[in-house]
């Protein structure tokens, strides 16, 4: 019984034929093989459906044929394992980069899409306005900059950003959620560094020593200044907290 389940599953997922008993019928018994393929067609369906939704530009960049067919060959061979499917992508990025390597793009973008699917679904927090007052009275060393839940930084190839219409220059990426919609920009590589530190919990201090150290030797790069990207932290809310923290 459980080989012919088996069989079963993977012939709706196309890795198999379908059970013996399916196969070759006739008669009033043929429309069990025609509704086998009737649930495989609608499988494929669901599995452009499902990964159209965060993958937009993917599916615009790949056109919908293609799309389509990539998404069935993703499902038989990674099949979602939760019933909601807006959980199933994640793994989409390592999928692709297998196939079509980095430099083709869409491995990286493919990780921005769902980075941005993800803010989306985090959790809604306010900024802790009090705290913010630990700028004016604690030394950086003591300070962590806590990011909103979504917040996410994401290292994009050269090949990513021309699919974007950027500079084709490997640059860093911020995704964070506004209101109820996902957002990304373009970082430089001072607010990168910094950010990266921040986000692995890292105090102000070294995350500053970071951002400096990522302009040295760029010609005529000014020295790092905070006031810019903390500016875009409070307006485009990224920033959750201040908090007081130990020296690390």
């Amino acid at each position: 019984m459980l080989n012919e389940q088996q069989a079963l599953v993977l012939a709706l997922l196309g890795r198999g034929e379908a059970p013996a008993e399916l196969r070759g019928l006739r008669g009033q018994h043929a429309g069990r093989e025609r509704g086998l393929a009737a649930y495989r067609n609608n499988l494929r369906a669901l599995s452009a459906q499902a990964l159209g939704g965060p993958f937009t530009r993917l599916r615009e960049l790949l056109g919908e044929e293609d799309f389509a067919a990539m998404a069935w060959s993703f499902w038989r061979e990674q099949p979602p394992e939760r019933g909601d499917l807006a959980h199933w992508g994640g793994a989409l990025a390592d999928w692709l980069q297998a196939r079509a390597g980095a430099d083709s793009g869409l491995p990286g973008l493919a990780r921005l899409e769902w980075a941005l699917q993800q803010a989306e679904r985090a959790a809604e927090v306010a900024l802790d306005t009090a705290s913010l007052q630990r700028l004016a009275d604690t030394e950086p060393a003591r300070l962590g900059l806590r990011l909103r839940p979504g917040v996410a930084l994401l290292h994009l190839e050269p090949s990513v950003w021309a699919h974007l219409g950027e500079p084709e220059q490997a640059a860093c990426a911020l995704v964070w959620r506004e209101g109820w919609r996902a957002h990304w920009q373009r970082l430089d590589a001072g607010d990168a560094a910094l950010t990266a530190v921040l986000l692995q919990g890292g105090s102000l201090d070294s995350a500053l020593q970071a951002a400096s150290a990522a302009l040295q030797g760029m010609d005529g790069a000014p020295d790092y200044e905070l006031t810019g990207w903390l500016t875009q932290a409070l307006s485009k809310t990224w920033l959750q907290s201040v908090d007081v923290i130990d020296p690390r």
